[in-house]
């Protein structure tokens, strides 16, 4: 069998593996926007980088038929890409998003990696959030200046961020007065550079005008931008193409 043969074969086993992988990547993982904004992409870059181009091209270079410990170059091969690409998944899979948390007028999408910044071992229960991960939750400030002082006292004293506020946890709803009555000041956007461009591009894009739409801060590893909401609909259509400040 020749080494194009042989790294043939390995080239294809390969696929098979990252096949799945990509179907965890894209539906399970980092569903819909969040492949772009939070790493999906970056993550499936690794997976072909070890799944499809290291195993295969050390087989290319290291497969001669009847070679000397050749067994051993070739079980060294696969262990090595077994150990990497265990690797690079466990690092798309631990930085993939858990929570979408509402706040504060802010929409910020949380990871593993940030509950343990908050004290917690990994990823809280969060059964009780109906709808697939990650679950989109809004935070259930206090009422009464007095009540949200004391709340936000808590945590500041526990060094706990308002998005890991579990406890105050409730199901996200686009309707619920303390999201529709929250959005960025529309004046405020139109003062920053290029946004008359972006705002003509959103209602050309969407139709309608400004005024159906509430737009709010969205922020991940990788995404700063204004998230727009429909106002009767709820649903979210897009970013703005505009960088806040």
């Amino acid at each position: 069998m020749s080494r194009f043969k042989a790294a043939g074969i390995h080239l294809g086993i390969s696929f098979v593996i990252f096949v799945f992988l990509a179907y965890l990547v894209l539906f399970e993982w980092y569903p819909g926007i969040f492949f772009n904004t939070d790493g999906g992409w970056r993550g499936m870059r690794i997976i072909v980088g070890v799944d499809l181009v290291l195993g295969p091209t050390l087989t290319l270079v290291a497969y001669k038929a009847g070679k000397p410990g050749l067994k051993f170059d070739l079980t060294a091969i696969a262990l090595l890409q077994t150990v990497c690409l265990i690797a690079g998944t466990y690092v798309v899979w631990s930085e993939k998003p858990q929570t979408v948390v509402y706040v504060d007028g802010r929409i910020q999408v949380v990871t593993t990696d940030d509950y343990r910044d908050n004290g917690f071992d990994g990823v809280p229960d969060l059964s009780h959030i109906p709808g697939d991960s990650p679950k989109w939750v809004r935070v259930d400030v206090p009422e009464g200046l007095e009540a949200e002082a004391d709340f936000r006292s808590d945590l500041l004293r526990k060094g706990t961020s308002i998005i890991a506020a579990v406890d105050h946890y409730k199901p996200f709803d686009p309707h619920h007065p303390g999201f529709t009555e929250d959005p960025r000041d529309l004046a405020r956007i139109r003062k920053l550079p290029g946004a008359e461009t972006a705002l003509k591009k959103w209602t050309s894009e969407h139709g309608g005008t400004l005024e159906d739409y509430n737009f709010y801060l969205f922020t991940t590893r990788y995404v700063y931008r204004y998230a727009g909401f429909h106002r009767t609909s709820g649903d979210m259509l897009g970013f703005l193409d505009l960088k806040p400040r």
